[in-house]
């Protein structure tokens, strides 16, 4: 071993001790802590976290104390107290809501609205309808921009046109400026039809695909906490997909939410919640039709 790769060794050595010793330091999450964390994140976002979330709070918000240069969760509470212009809490949020997701995720949603929600809107439409679709919860864009794909799709084979619009909302900035961005790994396209990754996908990188910027214009996104007492939202949805979110929930905050779906939703629409999520059938306002698929009557 010569003497650059022996200086090289010793360096990383170094650096693993100091990461080390950087997490001996750490104060441990403690219960007061956590409180704090956990009645305020369900003050403001209907976020729950129970006791069994500890574990998970602590491990994603370490990375963030050593990047501050911390030493303990008491006195990141403090700053983030202290930093009146958002941007702490805006990090917190998207570290504690970080969601794995892929392209026609659950594809079976995508099936239902391509062959029994789209076929239905036509038989009524004239050219011109004005389809909307809102991704509610829509995490970094691989859930609106398969609807968008799908939609070109589907009406490039000549059924009535509508005036299409698609929304995509979510809570945390980084994942709608990831959204915007349009770049995704390889590993987020596994699920994704050829047809689509060549038409609509370029490679950006080895390991990255950078999506169409026609398909990009389709959605308009916006942040949006869906706590909130009322939606900047004007006029109704024919399609609204809130899939894996109420996950982060309890009971109240979940029937409170869907109740304001249910009001921003028309008359016949359908509502598409995550497979590991479910309504409960006696406070539910909408009408069950098949596991996460739930449509609201007349």
């Amino acid at each position: 071993m010569n003497a650059s790769a022996k200086k090289q060794r010793s360096t990383a050595v170094n650096n693993r001790k100091l990461a080390i010793q950087i997490h001996d330091d750490l104060v441990p999450l403690g219960d007061a802590e956590f409180r704090y964390i956990a009645d305020m994140l369900y003050t403001r976002f209907g976020i729950h976290l129970s006791d069994q979330k500890r574990i998970l709070v602590a491990g994603r918000l370490t990375k963030r104390l050593r990047q501050l240069g911390f030493s303990s969760f008491k006195t990141y509470i403090e700053y983030l107290s202290a930093d009146t212009s958002g941007s702490e809490l805006s990090e917190l949020i998207n570290r504690i809501t970080t969601n794995h997701t892929f392209f026609f995720r659950e594809r079976e949603h995508f099936d239902f609205l391509e062959k029994t929600v789209l076929p239905g809107i036509a038989k009524q439409a004239v050219p011109g309808y004005p389809l909307r679709i809102w991704s509610a919860g829509c995490a970094s864009g691989e859930e609106v921009y398969s609807t968008a794909m799908l939609l070109r799709s589907y009406y490039e084979q000549g059924v009535n046109i509508p005036d299409i619009g698609l929304l995509a909302t979510d809570i945390s900035l980084e994942a709608l400026n990831n959204a915007q961005t349009g770049i995704y790994a390889n590993a987020r396209l596994e699920e994704l039809p050829d047809k689509y990754r060549t038409r609509w996908f370029t490679r950006s990188g080895t390991d990255s695909w950078s999506i169409h910027p026609e398909i990009k214009k389709m959605v308009l996104f916006k942040r949006l906490n869906l706590m909130a007492d009322r939606y900047p939202m004007k006029g109704q949805f024919d399609v609204i997909f809130c899939r894996n979110v109420m996950i982060y929930f309890d009971q109240d905050s979940r029937e409170r939410v869907v109740n304001s779906l249910y009001a921003y939703l028309k008359t016949g629409g359908y509502l598409f919640i995550g497979h590991s999520e479910s309504l409960r059938r006696d406070t539910c306002p909408f009408e069950y039709i098949k596991p996460a698929i739930y449509r609201k009557g007349a």
